[in-house]
């Protein structure tokens, strides 16, 4: 971040490959300095967010590596008999980290200067010192540039100063499964301060969505999503079965989220795997989904009207829940709403640039910039893609044209070919918008099935999303509030019965609905045209788009990640800049 606007973001794992690769980020600042042409000594802080990081995870990379059985192993050896006995048995986590399954991962922490065990990487002072340790050496800056930011505030900054969103009186929202022994807050923006105004560690709303998807038998951590995107299939009769196992569990008090008397459950995990044993997958998926809309709806609508205030943004891992945001953008009780791209831990590190700029600037807020577009990743030119083709020996098994215009492309995706497309600057965060995206022409039904089985290998019940053409907007969406904005496919909507017949193959096929990225050129000529091109052929203006990764990888960076993943799928066609592969020769 320079004067207060962002300049370059990434995640570490689009570099190391690594899904969810977490950890001291070498690569993406060596990345961020590139993209901004400043050296180490130009920077006058860096901020770390959160203050007090267990190194258990860390040091493990555990949402990367762990499957189900390793968090099922703790819950058995070290949660259950810690809840249910009073005793605490460390051991199991001391024999994790001696597990050689896990001594493969790079660091560029120096563990050994905290030690390898549970309760040395508990120590919240060893922890800090060795990640101050550990930008010290790549960097070269000093003790007195560096700060550490509470976890809740970063997600509040971000959440408010990342949003084109600057009314007085907005309240702030953050809601996640923990950080610096915090898992909700509430701040408001207010004379041009944000002020806190609650917070708390006893809202289990995220840790409860996340426990039920590991009793799904999905990776926790990661698959919650797919936990909502199974949500709608469930029947009535079997959603109102599961929901009795949460009805009247919640309440809303001082300012917050909280039990209701006598309702908190002994655990997260075997209470509610014995409460679920007699139902159906689909019911507890949808009954998990009405517990967090019930609770978070409430507690915004009373929140807003303590307050009286009529502008509400949103972070933290919750806030990545699309049908959840669709309710709050559709409540009366809001005149806005909005939800930053990618508002999990993922963009803490802004939320903490923003906090660090803010009072180099003498909390002067006005020069804080939002966020006006998700395209500030690394970007490749013509010497990438030919050096990737020649390396993969793509000349000769497939065909390369060269010069394609948005018309070639739109009229390949006619033809019912999948194109991948990676171009111009990576988008950061969890969706792709188009630059690292697999587009497809969602007229046809038949797409869902061959993306799922051919190249993605993804589970049958998730929907993909439609990247919309802003002036076609009100032809597919159900717009309740003409205030809402939806670059960014943070808010789900229902849709028209135009939808249904344009593109069917990017709605939810239980519910209809809709995540949609609504596109005008300024905010991505290439992308847009291509879009606008096949609305030419089609009448159709949206495309299905999905993100560029097969199932279990990051998103692809480089011309060198989408030809391998090309070679690993069935992509029909891989588009780097105006340079294709097609796998028929005849397309």
């Amino acid at each position: 971040m320079i004067d207060g606007k962002l300049q370059a973001l990434a995640a570490e794992e689009r570099f190391t490959r690594l899904k969810s690769d977490h950890g001291y980020p070498y690569h993406a600042i060596e990345f961020c300095l590139r993209q901004t042409g400043i050296s180490a000594s130009d920077l006058d802080e860096v901020a770390f967010a959160t203050r007090n990081m267990h190194g258990f995870s860390v040091r493990l990379k555990a949402i990367a590596s762990f499957d189900s059985s390793d968090w099922l192993r703790l819950h058995r050896e070290y949660w259950k008999p810690k809840l249910y006995e009073g005793r605490e048995n460390t051991e199991v986590f001391d024999a994790l980290l001696a597990d050689e399954r896990f001594a493969k991962h790079e660091h560029y922490y120096d563990f050994a200067s905290v030690g390898n065990t549970f309760a040395a990487l508990g120590d919240h002072e060893r922890m800090r010192a060795m990640r101050l340790d550990g930008v010290r050496r790549h960097l070269g800056v000093g003790a007195d540039k560096v700060r550490f930011y509470d976890h809740h505030a970063c997600h509040a900054y971000y959440a408010l100063f990342g949003s084109p969103i600057r009314v007085d009186n907005t309240m702030i929202y953050t809601l996640d499964g923990g950080g610096d022994g915090t898992v909700s807050t509430l701040f408001r923006f207010a004379d041009g301060k944000i002020s806190e105004l609650a917070r708390a560690n006893t809202v289990d709303m995220a840790r409860i969505y996340r426990e039920i998807t590991l009793i799904l038998g999905m990776k926790l951590g990661e698959h919650e999503y797919k936990v909502m995107g199974l949500a709608p299939y469930a029947t009535k009769r079997e959603t109102d079965k599961s929901y009795a196992v949460f009805d009247g569990m919640f309440d809303v008090k001082d300012d917050l989220i909280c039990y209701a008397d006598g309702r908190k459950p002994p655990d997260l995990h075997f209470h509610f795997l014995e409460a679920f044993a007699a139902h159906r997958f689909d019911g507890i998926a949808a009954a998990t989904q009405k517990m967090v809309e019930t609770a978070v709806m409430r507690w915004f609508e009373q929140t807003q009207a303590k307050y009286r205030s009529r502008h509400a943004v949103f972070a933290g891992g919750v806030a990545m829940n699309v049908k959840l945001n669709m309710l709050a953008a559709d409540a009366g009780f809001l005149d806005d709403f909005y939800v930053c791209p990618s508002p999990t831990d993922d963009t803490l590190c802004v939320g903490a640039c923003y906090m660090a700029a803010l009072a180099a600037d003498g909390q002067d807020w006005r020069k804080l910039q939002p966020i006006t577009d998700a395209y500030l990743g690394p970007a490749y030119g013509a010497g990438d893609t030919a050096a990737a083709i020649a390396e993969a020996g793509i000349d000769g098994r497939f065909r390369v044209e060269e010069k394609v215009t948005p018309a070639r492309v739109a009229e390949l995706l006619e033809g019912g070919n999948v194109v991948a497309r990676c171009s111009g600057r990576m988008e950061f965060g969890a969706r792709a918008l188009g630059n690292r995206s697999i587009l497809a022409d969602p007229r046809r039904d038949a797409t869902v099935e061959k993306i799922n089985h051919q190249i993605k290998y993804r589970d049958f019940w998730m929907p993909f999303a439609p990247v919309v053409l802003a002036e076609r907007a009100a032809d597919y969406l159900v717009m309740k509030n003409p205030a809402i904005r939806l670059p960014y496919m943070m808010i789900a909507r229902e849709t028209t019965p135009q939808a249904s017949r344009d593109l069917p193959a990017a709605l939810h096929r239980a519910d209809k609905t809709a995540r949609p990225q609504v596109i005008s050129r300024e905010q991505n000529a290439g992308y847009y045209d291509i879009v606008k091109a096949f609305e030419a052929r089609t009448g159709a203006g949206a495309l299905l788009n999905t993100s560029f990764n097969l199932h279990g990888e990051p998103i692809v960076c480089t011309p060198r990640d989408a030809i391998s993943t090309f070679l690993r799928s069935e992509l029909d066609v891989v588009l780097m800049d105006d340079v294709a592969v097609l796998r028929d020769a005849d397309a």
